[in-house]
């Protein structure tokens, strides 16, 4: 059975004094069959619904497929046709070279690596079409039975497993039986810095926590051979559910220091969703939930969602109803689907914040392409947020902007709007974020103005708006920021005007190699010069 992700359920009011008609499912592949009327998969969603205290079915019942599974039923009218139930969905799949190419944070598929649009009942993988949901079933069964020939002890231990119990972390007899003084210069060599009462001792191994053999293994397979300082101690403190604020480095592990603690309470837990991890950017988010995926592989009922903007809302609805386990959102989006009560938050065991550090540091420049737009702004951003902020452009007198420039650099204002006044020769140590909120017309005054922060060796962000009115410095703007590492939107990267503007511009270079006098082609240069020479 296929799940498309961009199922819309919709309910109707008078659904609940009708008959329920189940769909059929088919557990295999090879056995879906299309319903000639309406050329479709006759298919089902896995749900879990209600009767009424009278003995009815409401919108959605859940009755025993032939394979042992839930399966929805709505009530559907014959004469009424679509018009009335559904809309009608669009045929899965067939084969993998039909289906698109995912976008950043999209699903994909674990065959092809393509847009994974279905979720294959068996196995909750992510998978494009029939043709990789085949071939997906076909690698499992292949696996498995490898695993069972190389070592059946290991097979049925790992299939008799307990993961029905819960999970308690005792510290490992080594552990235990270090010396508080090796302990205290255990920390000390590795840099670990604890505060608070009662606090476990760091972890030396990843074996030390008893995790189940399917995780350890997904750690080695992730290139998780030891723990990092952040790991050894955060995790066992995790792990017995303490409250933990923790701070290191950029590249010492903290994403799994806080993913296996979030793994291990949610694996034993009913409800769903039981744990939430926030990030305060998009890029932050995928880069998790692709790692949680990794560390997660081949644990029972273990689902994630990924929750952020920029990205479709329906199939991210649509995989949050799917009894996930784990939230991985930024606040934006969230809120968002909390308004239109698209989630129930009560289940929740254990929340991430991940990156405590706000963008948004105070005094704040930003510039726009005109004076009108600056008032504008600054007085929208006033009244909305009611930050404190000013308007400087050249219509104002040189001792309102002197006052201005001074109220800046002293942090008397957190939002300064300006026009191109302040885009060049002023060093503003104090400020810290740069936005542009309308893209300059040349990439010289990007530079510029995008280099009022981070000065004198300070770090800094600059944050850029664009649209298709700058579309002939897509290929420059990309360019630019490359290299820095963001993360540039698909949008722009997609963009035909890129594209054409990055063709031209190898043509061109390839031209201009090819003029380049060189010892190689030098004589077929003077040869050229005397035939054109002896026809005039």
């Amino acid at each position: 059975m296929f799940v498309p992700r961009s199922l819309k359920i919709k309910k109707n009011a008078n659904d609940d004094g009708k008959s329920c008609v189940a769909k059929r499912i088919k557990p295999d592949a090879g056995d879906l069959q299309l319903d000639k009327s309406r050329d479709v998969p006759i298919d089902a969603l896995v749900t879990e619904a209600a009767t009424t205290p009278d003995g009815h079915c409401s919108e959605s019942c859940p009755l025993p497929s032939p394979g042992g599974q839930l399966a929805e039923v709505h009530s559907v009218d014959p004469e009424q046709g679509v018009k009335d139930s559904h809309p009608s969905e669009e045929p899965v799949k067939s084969f993998s070279k039909t289906q698109r190419w995912p976008e950043p944070g999209e699903p994909v598929c674990v065959v092809c690596g393509r847009y994974g649009e279905y979720i294959c009942d068996k196995t909750d993988e992510d998978v494009c079409s029939l043709e990789c949901k085949a071939k997906h079933l076909l690698q499992v069964k292949e696996k498995e039975e490898k695993s069972k020939l190389s070592n059946p002890q290991k097979a049925d231990c790992e299939r008799e497993s307990p993961l029905n119990a819960s999970y308690v972390y005792k510290e490992h007899p080594f552990i235990l039986n270090l010396q508080e003084d090796q302990i205290e210069n255990l920390k000390q060599q590795l840099g670990i810095l604890v505060q608070g009462q009662e606090v476990t001792r760091p972890i030396i191994d990843f074996e030390h926590c008893g995790f189940p053999e399917v995780l350890n293994h997904n750690l080695k397979k992730s290139g998780y051979e030891v723990p990092t300082p952040i790991q050894m101690q955060m995790i066992p403190v995790g792990l017995l559910g303490r409250d933990v604020l923790a701070s290191a480095d950029t590249g010492s592990g903290k994403t799994a220091a806080f993913l296996l603690p979030v793994i291990m309470r949610a694996l034993f837990e009913r409800k769903t969703p039981s744990a939430l991890i926030l990030t305060p950017t998009r890029e932050l988010a995928i880069q998790i939930e692709r790692q949680a995926k990794e560390l997660m592989s081949g644990l029972p009922r273990m689902k994630t969602v990924l929750l952020v903007g920029g990205l479709p809302l329906p199939p991210q609805l649509y995989r949050l109803q799917q009894h996930v386990k784990v939230i991985i959102a930024t606040p934006g989006r969230l809120l968002d689907i909390m308004k239109q009560s698209s989630v129930e938050l009560c289940g929740i065991k254990i929340v991430v914040v991940d990156e405590d550090k706000k963008l948004f540091k105070p005094p704040v420049l930003v510039f726009v392409d005109c004076r009108l737009g600056a008032d504008l702004l600054s007085e929208a951003v006033q009244k909305i947020t009611g930050l404190k902020s000013i308007s400087i452009h050249s219509e104002k007198s040189q001792i309102e902007r002197k006052n201005i420039l001074k109220g800046l650099l002293e942090g008397d204002f957190e939002v300064v709007v300006s026009t191109g006044v302040l885009g060049r020769g002023l060093d503003l140590i104090s400020v810290r974020l740069v936005v542009n909120f309308d893209m300059p017309s040349t990439m010289d005054e990007y530079v510029h103005q995008i280099g009022r922060v981070g000065r004198l060796g300070q770090n800094g962000t600059a944050i850029t708006f664009i649209n298709n009115n700058s579309k002939r410095l897509f290929w420059d703007i990309a360019k630019r920021v490359k290299p820095t590492g963001s993360i540039l939107p698909p949008q722009l990267l997609n963009s035909p005007y890129l594209h054409d503007q990055k063709r031209k511009e190898q043509q061109r270079d390839k031209q201009t190699q090819n003029d380049l006098v060189t010892g190689a082609n030098l004589m077929d240069i003077i040869r050229k010069h005397d035939k054109s020479n002896s026809q005039k």
